[in-house]
């Protein structure tokens, strides 16, 4: 199905989208609100169609500047949603932004970038 040459970069892509939609899908179900319907959109659409972007030389540019586009976002909308749940009572220390906001998760986001990097660096060598 994808080259064998770059098959393990596209399906490490492949899963960590897969598991950066399925986490947020059970810590903000769609359904709740309107606004957490984009992510899931973004997720489904970084899951389902970009490693078959990637998979091809005339596609790879595409798939790579969404992906850039997305992880922004993702980065973005994470950051503001930590940055509005921070409740009074706690304290911003370096302890509480690196354990009790979404840094993990924006740290898994950002692992798609050298992913991306390295299929688009395959095939535009």
């Amino acid at each position: 199905m994808f080259k064998e040459e770059i098959r393990a970069p596209i399906l490490a892509y492949f899963f960590i989208s897969l598991g950066g939609l399925l986490l947020h899908i059970r810590i903000h179900p769609p359904n709740e609100e309107l606004l957490d319907a984009v992510p899931v959109v973004c997720g489904v659409l970084t899951t389902v169609l970009l490693p078959f972007l990637f998979n091809y030389r005339r596609t790879v540019a595409w798939a790579y500047l969404i992906n850039l586009a997305v992880v922004i976002a993702g980065t973005l909308g994470m950051a503001y949603y930590s940055m509005t749940e921070w409740g009074e009572l706690v304290p911003v220390t370096v302890v509480n932004v690196i354990l009790r906001s979404t840094l993990a998760d924006i740290l898994i986001l950002w692992a798609k970038l050298p992913l991306a990097q390295m299929i688009l660096h395959h095939f535009r060598q």
